[in-house]
């Protein structure tokens, strides 16, 4: 379960500098031109007891995707309006990692229909 890798927003200050950092440690392969935001927008699953996960996807050659969007319209357009999310500093994922193992981050992916239901993953 995810604690305060979702919910803390302390340490804003400086977090510019840090996210370049964390984004390069953790976006290794993907195209350096990108450009990543100190805030990511993590599409998340509701569990009984009212906490929330993150949306993993398992990847073609079996790694673990961490699903991440730079912006909320690109959240809703790829995973849907009903989808519940999170606002997470890049510097929380390796917490995130600690609680909720990923291989990559896979930024702003397109989701696959057949994953879509009620306008949400499912």
């Amino acid at each position: 379960m995810l604690n305060d890798p979702l919910h803390d927003t302390s340490g804003l200050r400086g977090a510019r500098a840090r996210a370049g950092r964390a984004a390069a440690a953790n976006a290794r392969g993907r195209d350096p031109q990108r450009i990543v935001p100190p805030l990511l927008y993590l599409p998340v699953r509701l569990l009984p007891d009212g906490s929330r996960i993150a949306e993993r996807l398992r990847t073609t050659d079996e790694r673990v995707a961490l699903l991440a969007f730079t912006a909320l319209d690109r959240l809703v357009g790829s995973c849907g309006p009903s989808q519940a999310w999170a606002v997470v500093e890049v510097v929380a994922l390796d917490a995130l990692q600690a609680e909720q193992p990923f291989d990559l981050v896979a930024f702003d992916p397109d989701i696959p229909i057949e994953l879509l239901g009620g306008g949400r993953l499912s």
